[in-house]
């Protein structure tokens, strides 16, 4: 499934072909957390980029200089930047071990090139989509604040993204943990009151916010049980993704790669598994990946089909 073989009428069964395509997408991705690891260490391909190098590396390094900051307050230094100027370096390469948390940090970039993308290429809003403004203008009550919620979180996701920086209380809880032990391991000899402190600060915040992956999670399964078409279009970047995964069966950060050009088999499977018609699934194509058609025998699979081949992936998580 490329740009020119995806023209071509398939030479074996439709099934083959994209099982054949989705299996070169597995061994992309099992190669990606090492690779964009040592990019990062040493610092083309789309999916590692210099701007998605960049803001992976801007992420993890702003994850770390948030730890280092709390530790500098909870010990009353009067300057946090002076204090991790000099430890953040060696905080970040500690927590960019973990390739968990890199592909997190990886499909948040790609989440976000492709949102700037389409805001430029289809006038598609990074934020306000109509699929979200339904939702704000819905009479029930629960469903209009959850709306608005999300709308907040997402206009904050866009500006970080463009700042380059990963706010600790948007980690999901396992990624935050990794962070914090990694962070607390490297603090061995400092101020060990202070590294208490600064670790229940920010396990307090942690669990008081709301984070814009479960408002999306949440948002999918209403939008989900509405009957609403999946169209990206529609619903815009961020929730497409998510309503994506929860009608495919697969991870968000697996679905966010999947929009990645290397991964067109995956996300074709994963539309027509959330059972989009073909028309519907070349309509997707042309707002993510304007060049390439579907092949001419992709209306004869099955939604059930689709699924089967997705749950035989190698690729289910990331890291």
């Amino acid at each position: 499934m490329t740009e020119s073989g995806m023209n071509q009428a398939p030479q074996s069964p439709i099934e083959s072909v994209l099982a054949d395509e989705l299996a070169r997408g597995d061994v992309v991705l099992g190669t990606a957390g090492p690779m964009l690891g040592m990019l990062l260490a040493n610092y083309g391909h789309g999916l590692f980029s210099d701007e998605v190098v960049a803001r992976v590396r801007g992420m993890v390094s702003h994850a770390a200089r948030q730890l280092l900051y709390a530790q500098a307050n909870a010990a009353g230094l009067e300057d946090p930047a002076e204090f991790a100027a000099p430890r953040c370096d060696d905080l970040a390469e500690a927590i960019g071990r973990e390739l968990r948390f890199l592909g997190h940090c990886h499909a948040l970039a790609l989440e976000y090139r492709l949102a700037i993308k389409l805001e430029a290429r289809s006038t598609i809003d990074p934020v306000l989509s109509p699929g979200l403004q339904a939702m704000i203008a819905s009479p029930d009550g629960e469903t209009a604040r959850l709306a608005m919620q999300l709308l907040a979180s997402q206009a904050r996701f866009i500006q970080q993204q463009r700042r380059m920086e990963l706010p600790l209380d948007e980690l999901p809880r396992a990624l935050f943990d990794h962070v914090l032990a990694t962070w607390r391991g490297q603090a061995d000899g400092t101020d060990e009151n202070a590294i208490e402190q600064a670790s229940q600060r920010l396990r307090d915040g942690h669990a008081e916010r709301a984070r814009r992956l479960d408002l999306l999670a949440k948002a999918a399964a209403a939008v989900t049980g509405g009957g609403q078409p999946l169209a990206i279009g529609h619903f815009g970047v961020a929730l497409f993704l998510s309503v994506l995964a929860e009608q495919s069966g697969q991870e968000r950060e697996i679905v966010a790669l999947a929009t990645d050009e290397s991964q067109v088999g995956r996300l074709a499977l994963a539309l027509r598994a959330a059972g989009l018609k073909h028309d519907q699934v070349a309509e997707q194509f042309l707002l993510v990946h304007p060049e390439i058609t579907l092949p001419d025998a992709f209306d004869t699979l099955r939604a059930d089909r689709a699924a089967t081949l997705l749950a035989g992936s190698g690729r289910k998580e990331l890291g």
